[in-house]
């Protein structure tokens, strides 16, 4: 293979799909287990996020920024023991194929400004979640290929001349 693909079949054979940077075992919590115990099985799994779920049907996820700043910082007069899940997760989850590239992945957690997507299979049924800590193992380069692209975006000409 060239160092420059030559073909639209060997741009694709170089794609790092989703599904195999994701990280597929999928912890969840019901709606009314306590935010404090959603922090507990965060620290045991060593994870920044858990999924909601209500009979089998994930219906939010929860992370620790949403613990942060939608717990801690706004709901002053209850403990987190104190405070359901349900009261602090996001409840539009935004999803990406398995099949997709990482760097669409990377792309959408940008436009979002979020750092984890729900991956899901063709049925729309969740198999796993990708972060930006999964993307930037990968492919470190991604992260500055992003920043250049929103940088020339803000910039009052739209684009910078970079020769």
């Amino acid at each position: 293979m060239a160092l420059i693909p030559e073909s639209e079949d060997e741009l694709e054979d170089l794609k790092i799909r989703v599904s195999e940077v994701m990280t597929p075992n999928l912890i969840s919590v019901e709606p009314s287990v306590s935010v404090a115990d959603v922090a507990e099985t965060m620290d045991r799994h060593g994870i920044g996020s858990v999924l909601v779920r209500k009979d089998e049907k994930i219906i939010g996820i929860i992370t620790e920024r949403d613990i942060i700043k939608r717990c801690v910082a706004k709901i002053r007069d209850r403990l987190p023991r104190e405070v359901k899940a349900e009261e602090i997760m996001t409840r539009d989850l935004i999803t990406i194929s398995g099949d997709s590239d990482i760097f669409e992945a990377a792309k959408m957690m940008s436009e979002y400004d979020i750092r984890r997507l729900i991956v899901v299979n063709s049925s729309g049924k969740p198999i796993g979640i990708i972060s930006m800590k999964d993307i930037l193992r990968e492919a470190p380069h991604i992260w500055f290929i992003l920043s250049e692209r929103l940088r020339m975006a803000k910039s009052p000409r739209g684009a910078l001349s970079l020769i």
